[in-house]
Formats: C-alpha cells, sequence, structure tokens
C-alpha cells in the first residue's frame, strides 16, 4: 500500500513548524539551554541546540522537497 503524499507532507511541515517556532527563542535569546554533568560546573548548551535543530530543519526541508516533486 502506498502512503498517502500529501498527508505525509502535512506531516512534515507539521513537524517544520513546530522545529521553527522552538527555535525562535533560542535565537533571540529569551531561552537558553544548558546541562550539568556530576562534578562539573553547568555548560550553556543553547550554541549547539541551534546548530543541530537547524540541521534537522534542513533535513526536513529536503524530505519536504522530495515528497513534493514526487522523488519519495
Amino acid at each position: 500500500m502506498k502512503p498517502d503524499r500529501a498527508e505525509y507532507a502535512k506531516g512534515v511541515e507539521a513537524q517544520l513548524e513546530q522545529l521553527r517556532k522552538d527555535l525562535e527563542p533560542l535565537e533571540s535569546g529569551k531561552m537558553k539551554l544548558g546541562e550539568k554533568v556530576s562534578g562539573q560546573d553547568w555548560r550553556d548548551i543553547t550554541a549547539e541546540t541551534i546548530a543541530h535543530n537547524k540541521t534537522v530543519i534542513g533535513t526536513y526541508e529536503t524530505i519536504l522537497a522530495d515528497i513534493k516533486a514526487d522523488k519519495l
């Protein structure tokens, strides 16, 4: 059974919208993320998270383009 491309595209678009929404407060400085490993100081991982999210967004955009070009 072949998947419904339109439904699949809508799901990817929804994921992209959420990823962009989540990225905004990080990029604007309204929110910072950090981690604390036992016995060490808190470490700001905001920049790493922004970079990772941008990579994920790029991947989803490629998937969406492929769906729309009927490559998937």
